[in-house]
């Protein structure tokens, strides 16, 4: 009889081996695709950022026409919050978003920008921010 447990032990070594090997680990499992927020203004304005990895983070690059760096951001609980201060003017405020998630998961809120060079050029407006693949 002890020949008859043989096949059910090599059965169940097998199925172990099987197990371990479709169950990836932290270590070799992919990593999650980075997200970023695009936010749209005016007809040809635009501003994108990735949404930084841990809770607290802030935004390491921001596309926009002219260098900026966050200064504070959060997004959570369905609300979205980014200030962006010029790279050379640390005083100067370039970017401000509010905007809360609606119903088809895009964030609807107010936008401030600051588009000019030497001199300010603002604009105040509405703003529809979606997030997508970064």
């Amino acid at each position: 009889m002890k020949h008859a447990a043989l096949p059910f032990a090599v059965a169940a070594t097998a199925l172990a081996i099987a197990c371990a090997l479709t169950s990836a680990s932290p270590a070799t499992a992919a990593a999650p695709k980075q997200k970023a927020i695009t936010c749209p203004f005016l007809k040809e304005g635009r501003v994108t950022f990735d949404i930084p990895p841990k809770l607290g983070a802030l935004p390491a690059a921001i596309d926009f026409d002219y260098p900026a760096k966050a200064t504070e951001f959060s997004f959570r609980d369905g609300n979205l919050f980014l200030l962006a201060m010029d790279e050379a003017e640390p005083t100067r405020v370039r970017i401000m978003i509010s905007a809360q998630r609606d119903k088809t998961g895009a964030y609807a809120g107010q936008i401030f920008v600051d588009m000019g060079g030497n001199q300010l050029m603002l604009h105040n407006g509405l703003v529809r921010c979606t997030v997508g693949p970064g």
